[in-house]
């Protein structure tokens, strides 16, 4: 009988410490152009869904007068709220829930924000439809998130991601995201795509992977011809070896209308 699929609260919970001490996650250079594209005021109420270990909900907080952290994995939100005990930030909060049925009323929030994580939502466009509905009218949502350039390497990187980390879900182009956000009802914005290097030692690191997974990564790596290498942004050293891969990070507002 093949094994359940782990969800992204297990996944996360086991490996934490790992998401709160990573500078890519804390500092990435996603970070910055989200914050731009949500060019937060004091007066928003801001929303940062799958928040982690806070990071984004930890940069928005000095700029609005409230920021909520929502995540399904108890243990990165410990993290978070240490963070935030540590900073002296008092306008963050964090609480459990999901990112497919917010535990809001219609029209809470001005802004919503969600990092690095959509790519774990088994219903983009649930969340889509529940990020619409708790924002006000006029209110916004930025997003940050790793997309394929096409969907021929999608198909091949989803298999990747999955080995490495099995709560991971899809991919997207942008014209998939440019779709879902429009059919919920948002208004799409021109993105920014921002270059991203993962070491791949520190890669198959973070999210716990075995040495049998790691030789799986490589094996399906090696799979790929130079043509296909390159479409999927991997990077090899003078011997062969698999040291890392590029891949962007689209970063994109939608308006609420």
């Amino acid at each position: 009988m093949a094994s359940p699929p782990v969800s992204s609260r297990e996944q996360f919970n086991a490996h934490s410490a790992r998401y709160a001490a990573s500078e890519v996650h804390r500092h990435g250079p996603s970070l910055p152009v989200l914050l731009e594209y949500a060019a937060p005021t004091p007066e928003d109420r801001a929303l940062d869904v799958a928040t982690g270990t806070g990071n984004t909900a930890h940069a928005l907080a000095p700029f609005v007068a409230e920021v909520v952290g929502l995540d399904l994995a108890e243990e990165m939100l410990a993290h978070a709220r240490q963070r935030s005990g540590a900073d002296g930030q008092a306008n963050v909060h964090f609480m459990v829930g999901s990112a497919e049925a917010l535990p809001f009323p219609d029209g809470s929030f001005t802004l919503l924000t969600s990092r690095h994580a959509p790519h774990h939502f088994l219903h983009l466009d649930r969340f889509l439809a529940e990020a619409f509905r708790v924002l006000t009218v006029g209110g916004r949502l930025v997003i940050a998130d790793q997309i394929s350039p096409t969907p021929a390497v999608q198909v091949w990187m989803d298999t990747y991601q999955t080995l490495r980390d099995p709560s991971h879900h899809a991919q997207r182009t942008v014209e998939a995201w440019r779709a879902l956000a429009e059919a919920a009802g948002f208004v799409w914005t021109p993105p920014t795509l921002v270059p991203y290097r993962l070491d791949f030692a520190w890669w198959t690191a973070q999210s716990g992977c075995t040495p049998a997974t790691v030789e799986r990564l490589r094996a399906h790596a090696e799979g790929l011809d130079d043509t296909e290498r390159h479409a999927a942004g991997l990077e090899y050293g003078q011997h062969g070896e698999l040291l890392a891969h590029h891949e962007q990070m689209m970063v994109v507002r939608l308006d609420r209308p």
